[in-house]
């Protein structure tokens, strides 16, 4: 494998990324059922959640901006999890961090 072929990890790891900014999309979306209060929630989350796209394709093409925001994303969206009681996403955003962590996934993206 070079240095720039995509690994089966990253590539599963821009899969749950853009799943995990999905989720979020989908959030800020059922925030728009509340009238005026709820426009003003909604435009966060789609903000984070576009950004999440963004960081997805990223990884799915190994740039160097991606590692850095989706470890600062996934270690801010673990905090934010565990304050919202979302077991869930804290396991996820845990996991994306140590996987980039790893030696041979951080010196392809550089």
């Amino acid at each position: 494998m070079t240095d720039k072929e995509l690994p089966l990890g990253v590539l599963l790891l821009a899969g749950l990324q853009a799943l995990q900014a999905v989720g979020v999309l989908l959030v800020g979306a059922l925030w728009l059922l509340l009238p005026i209060l709820g426009l003003f929630i909604a435009i966060p989350y789609a903000i984070v959640g576009l950004f999440g796209l963004f960081i997805a394709f990223g990884l799915f093409t190994l740039q160097e901006y991606a590692w850095f925001w989706a470890v600062l994303l996934n270690i801010i969206g673990a905090f934010l999890y565990a304050a919202g009681g979302n077991p869930y996403g804290v396991v996820l955003s845990i996991i994306i961090v140590l996987y980039l962590n790893c030696t041979d996934i951080k010196q392809r993206f550089s």
